[in-house]
């Protein structure tokens, strides 16, 4: 059923209040991005970043778990994740909308022809549907959005976003916090709960659900500020159910996915990676779970524009481009490839050929994301050794304080040795953090400095890392410019360079 007209004919001046808050968004914090429904509601998104170069890139994961007796469903694989809007505030930074909260009660009946009236149950999140009628609720609210609201939608080239269920990879890569957390806490089986976990999830328990649903915004959030991800009610994703098999999913596709536990699961069994097959039937007919639910995402098409399709169409012979960033290298071998398989006049031959042209191609593709993230790595290293400089010479200026006041030579004596144990640190420093971006400039092209620069700036920012790494990662990238015609900075020069940042930036 298309809603287009449920905002007007029909409905009175009290159903159209505004609903309060505490129904759509009861734990507001900036940065939320709320969107209206019908009947005066909302439902509150965040948005999930993903550092990207360009409209190819995309990041590489690792979702799933190590637990031996989930394997067969949950072991570790790698995925890719990608953020389709281009986020105006962030240079080389892409994002999507995930809700906030699970979908609740009222926020479903609001799209059923009808406008309910906010109540305490309203607040619950809606359980017992099929994931068909999911599906069709994601459409009725598009059909609503593209009638009463499209300016309020985000745009990617001009075209509006739409919302539709996450896939299982959009779901995990925000459960578990996105870029917000560092690789190694993004891989554990949960996010942070330094308070407990019955802080952050409802579970099984009188300590927790009681046994039963709960109001949605209650507990703390994820670290990007998801509240519910794991308990309270479980969670239909966009894929497919399907086994795994060791490093990948395997081929064949069974019921529906659902994600996150709920209420009835233990809260040692509460972990990201937790996904479910949901069959839709049983031997009664149309099977409804009172513990699942869902929430959606807020998307762009992967092709929004003309303008788009060229710039993916110009990107694309990149991805396999065995030169790319080395200026000079010689030869082709997919050319020589191509070359060879145009020669050919036997047709199974050339087939033959062009198959291994194929495979030379994702080789290479995959060599090329390899040396990016090793990029990334170094960037990294280089970053925390500048800082770590900077933290020496405070401390060494502190001592150099103390000695040069007014203690006696004897307490004086202590701290001479100890600021001459810190200058030698210092220069082990420096030494290795010339060595570092030495490496840097003459071990991997320009071009992926330049853009795993501008990752790594995005992953210190969502991390609210100290301010000063984003100017020196811009410094680092510098240095590793001139280290690659040849003048490598020494020691001596990292050091003049790093005491020209702004003193902002060179607080210990």
């Amino acid at each position: 059923m298309i809603l287009a007209g449920l905002t007007v004919a029909g409905l009175s001046q009290a159903q159209q209040q505004p609903w309060p808050a505490t129904h759509f968004n009861p734990a507001a914090v900036a940065g939320d991005v709320v969107l209206p429904m019908p009947c005066g509601g909302s439902m509150a998104f965040r948005a999930v970043s993903v550092p990207a170069a360009d409209a190819l890139s995309d990041r590489r994961v690792q979702l799933g778990g190590t637990e031996p007796r989930h394997a067969y469903a949950e072991n570790a694989r790698t995925e890719h994740i990608g953020g389709g809007f281009s986020d105006p505030k962030a240079k080389n930074q892409r994002f999507y909308l995930i809700g906030k909260y699970e979908v609740t009660r009222l926020q479903f009946e609001a799209l059923s022809g009808k406008c309910p009236a906010p109540s305490p149950e309203g607040r619950l999140p809606v359980t017992a549907k099929t994931w068909a009628e999911v599906a069709h609720f994601a459409g009725q609210y598009n059909a609503w959005l593209a009638s009463n609201a499209l300016p309020k939608l985000p745009q990617e080239d001009g075209a509006p976003g739409f919302v539709r269920l996450p896939t299982e990879a959009e779901w995990e890569f925000a459960a578990r916090g996105g870029i917000a957390v560092q690789d190694s806490v993004f891989e554990q089986p949960a996010f942070p709960m330094p308070e407990g976990v019955a802080r952050y999830a409802w579970y099984a328990g009188t300590e927790s659900s009681n046994n039963e649903l709960n109001a949605i915004g209650l507990l703390k959030p994820n670290p990007i500020g998801l509240h519910d991800m794991l308990g309270n009610a479980g969670e239909f994703v966009l894929d497919p159910f399907r086994l795994n098999k060791h490093s990948r999913l395997h081929g064949q596709a069974g019921g529906h996915t659902v994600k996150g536990g709920d209420f009835r699961t233990p809260s040692a069994d509460l972990r990201s990676a937790a996904r479910s097959e949901y069959v839709p039937i049983d031997k009664s007919g149309e099977r409804r779970d009172k513990a699942t639910g869902f929430r959606l995402v807020v998307v762009p098409a992967s092709l929004p524009s003309p303008a788009r399709l060229q710039s993916v169409r110009t990107l694309w012979p990149t991805l396999a481009d065995p030169n790319t960033g080395q200026p000079g290298a010689a030869g082709d071998p997919l050319r020589e490839l191509d070359a060879l398989a145009e020669s050919l006049n036997d047709p199974a031959l050339r087939r033959r050929v062009q198959s291994v042209g194929v495979a030379v191609k994702a080789n290479i593709q995959t060599r090329n994301e390899q040396r990016d993230r090793a990029t990334k790595s170094e960037l990294r290293v280089a970053a925390y050794l500048a800082k770590k400089v900077l933290e020496d010479k405070a401390r060494i200026r502190a001592i150099e304080s103390i000695v040069a006041g007014p203690l006696p030579e004897d307490i004086k004596v202590g701290h001479r040795n100890n600021l001459r144990n810190s200058k030698e640190a210092l220069e082990s420093t420096l030494g290795y953090l010339s060595e570092t971006i030495k490496q840097l400039g003459t071990d991997y092209p320009a071009a992926s400095i330049t853009a795993q620069s501008e990752v790594l700036k995005r992953e210190f920012e969502a991390r609210r890392a100290p301010p000063e790494y984003p100017p020196i990662v811009d410094l680092v990238s510098r240095l590793a410019a001139t280290a690659r015609t040849g003048r490598a900075a020494d020691g001596a020069q990292i050091d003049a360079e790093l005491a020209k940042l702004p003193v902002a930036t060179r607080r210990p």
